[in-house]
């Protein structure tokens, strides 16, 4: 009635007993009686349910005589659903391949044609802070008929609600209960796409575009003509609207809608767009949006119901007229053994000479730094960095994040508006060497570049790399230009588009049971930290950063093993722990207990370099028009 297929599966697991064919159960004739009771309950209970479309014969509990038998009284008993089991693999008792967790096996499978489907039976595992390369998966799903999608593992975090004495609510999880010495797997059920009490994980967004069954497409060669396919099996997209924005920044310049557009199941059909002629605006970036939205409701879905959406960055895009720094206000500097100061209209910063780094930026009067932008390799360990041994393989680029070393710093001034100063760090745990030009301009803007110089072969993937810095409280609004309005990950941004986004730095963290990693953005053009009038500060990415900013430091949400904190472990402190990064690996989710991310979406040990721009803000002050400011000094483009 509603549209959903079920895979009714038996009440039987003997995962414990290994799947040896000597010691699992289901090979031991003695347990046979067993495996047909439970089988037959199943069949018999649920067979006129229409929404069964498959039984399953039950789930991890090895393979053998005993799975053979009740594979073929199903059979027997009913010919007209197909009948799986995972440890069955290929063998013939299984009319679906359904392997678990198979990424290395899916186009190996795929790539020449079988007779039996594949579908993962469990796939994609939702541990936390998770759910990464799921587009992944799909793109060789559509690529291959005979892969069939999977089962994400699993849907609710299986926690239970406690309260401290001041009745705050937390979840518990398996290894809060019983004797410390009783055998537990920690927080390891804490891993569903919502939480206990459905409140969404971000990644089930990411879930929802990925499976969205209407596709979209640019047509070559012409900007405002789309393709849109029907993945549906039954449905004709008649019953949906589709609606279309041409967006500058953000700003929305035309928009328009697709009624009742009639493409039948498995069908595509192209449209053109219309909207005015325009100049593209000099440093402006256009994309195209497209929701599809529902006519009427439906027992589950209501009126006006986003189920699809796709974005299309345009290629009109002009860089903004360079400024040149001589023509900038003069800048003055004072200097002593311990300080360096670089002043301007309106503007101060201060640079420790014993550390290299810029410890004071004061903008009409009020300061905007708390603790100094220093480098950053380490991110709070997730779920899945704990199963794949991150913590301890990566330790070094935490003990790189904690200590560094001033070789130098030097002062140059090239004209009057610019002063440039580099500071060289070395990294002796590492070892490496991270040098820093900051850019000091009389417009007020200080253009930071990190370059990170590994000393060494060997080293281990970087968790992270980037700069964290503390702002003063009362910054509390953020403003960016970037994907959201969700968090999301370089492998999980599929669902994130491109947009100008608000939120309040609270709004930025999603409370995950087990602490973690926490709150990033990607592809950020630019980053507004500011109070309710609008003073604050802004980071401009050159040309992309990732970003976050949450009242919790990387330690306050780093564990030592996983589960070892609770939500009430983190108390939220009054500033602003601000990260500016090149970027940091992906979350995976292949599983939780040893893959990592993609090859594509990790930090590999090798050199890097980034930079972004910071600059105060005062209220009336538009971000989006200063993030658009282009400087060069002589006839080089400041980085």
């Amino acid at each position: 009635e509603f549209g959903i297929y079920v895979v009714d599966e038996a009440n039987i697991e003997s995962h414990g007993m290994g799947y040896d064919p000597e010691r699992t159960l289901g090979n031991n004739p003695a347990w046979k009686a067993a495996h047909l009771d439970r089988t037959r309950r199943m069949v018999e209970r649920d067979k006129n349910h229409p929404s069964v479309i498959i039984w399953s014969l039950g789930n991890e509990a090895g393979d053998g005589v005993n799975f053979e038998a009740t594979s073929a009284w199903i059979h027997q008993r009913d010919p007209s659903r197909p009948v799986q089991y995972e440890r069955a693999l290929e063998r013939p008792h299984t009319d679906i391949v359904v392997p678990m967790y198979p990424w290395s096996y899916l186009e190996r499978y795929a790539h020449r044609l079988r007779k039996r489907p594949l579908i993962m039976c469990e796939y994609s595992h939702a541990m936390g802070n998770s759910n990464g390369n799921l587009q992944d998966y799909w793109n060789l799903i559509e690529k291959y008929e005979q892969l069939q999608g999977g089962f994400i593992w699993d849907w609710v975090d299986q926690g239970l609600a406690r309260f401290t004495e001041n009745d705050e609510k937390y979840w518990v999880f398996g290894g809060d209960f019983g004797p410390a010495d009783v055998p537990s797997d920690g927080n390891f059920c804490i891993n569903g796409l919502v939480l206990p009490d459905r409140t969404p994980h971000p990644a089930l967004w990411e879930v929802k575009k990925v499976y969205q069954s209407i596709a979209f497409e640019p047509v070559s060669w012409t900007p405002n003509r789309v393709r849109i396919t029907n993945k549906y099996d039954f449905i004709n997209l008649r019953q949906f609207d589709i609606t279309w924005r041409l967006l500058a920044d953000g700003r929305e310049v035309a928009s328009g809608r697709i009624e009742q557009p009639d493409i039948a199941p498995k069908q595509s059909r192209e449209f053109t767009l219309r909207w005015p002629d325009f100049a593209p605006e000099p440093g402006t970036e256009y994309f195209l949006d497209f929701e599809a939205i529902t006519r009427t409701p439906t027992p589950l879905v209501p009126q006006g119901h986003v189920v699809a959406i796709e974005q299309f960055r345009l290629p009109q895009f002009q860089p903004a007229p360079a400024i040149l720094t001589s023509e900038l206000p003069p800048l003055k500097t004072s200097d002593n053994d311990s300080l360096l100061i670089v002043a301007g209209n309106d503007f101060r910063v201060q640079f420790d000479r014993r550390s290299g780094l810029l410890v004071s930026y004061r903008w009409q009067g009020r300061e905007l730094i708390r603790e100094a932008p220093v480098p950053n390799f380490w991110r709070p360990p997730t779920d899945n960095d704990f199963g794949n041994g991150m913590p301890k393989r990566c330790a070094v680029w935490r003990q790189a994040s904690q200590k560094r070393v001033l070789q130098s710093f030097s002062v140059h001034i090239p004209d009057s508006g610019a002063v440039e100063i580099t500071a060289v760090l070395q990294l002796p745990d590492v070892p490496a060497e991270h040098r820093v030009r900051y850019s000091v301009l009389g417009s007020g803007n200080v253009i930071i570049h990190n370059r990170l110089h590994l000393q060494r072969d060997g080293l281990p993937e970087l968790p992270r790399f980037g700069m964290r810095m503390v702002l003063p409280p009362g910054l509390e609004q953020v403003r960016w230009f970037g994907r959201g309005p969700q968090e999301n990950y370089r492998d999980r941004k599929s669902s994130a588009l491109v947009g100008m986004y608000e939120s309040t730095v609270d709004g930025l963290y999603f409370p995950y049971i087990s602490p973690q990693e926490n709150g990033n953005r990607t592809d950020v053009r630019w980053w507004a930290v500011t109070d309710s009038a609008g003073f604050g500060l802004l980071a401009v990415g050159m040309p992309l950063l990732e970003a976050s900013a949450l009242h919790y430091s990387i330690d306050d949400l780093t564990q030592e093993r996983r589960g070892s904190k609770h939500t009430i472990d983190l108390i939220p402190r009054d500033e602003i722990y601000l990260n500016l990064d090149y970027g940091q690996m992906g979350v995976g989710g292949d599983n939780s207990w040893g893959a990592t991310a993609h090859s594509q979406y990790m930090l590999p040990a090798r050199d890097y370099e980034y930079t972004f721009r910071l600059r105060g803000l005062a209220p009336g002050d538009d971000p989006a028009a200063v993030s658009k400011q282009r400087f060069e000094l002589g006839k080089r483009e400041l980085e």
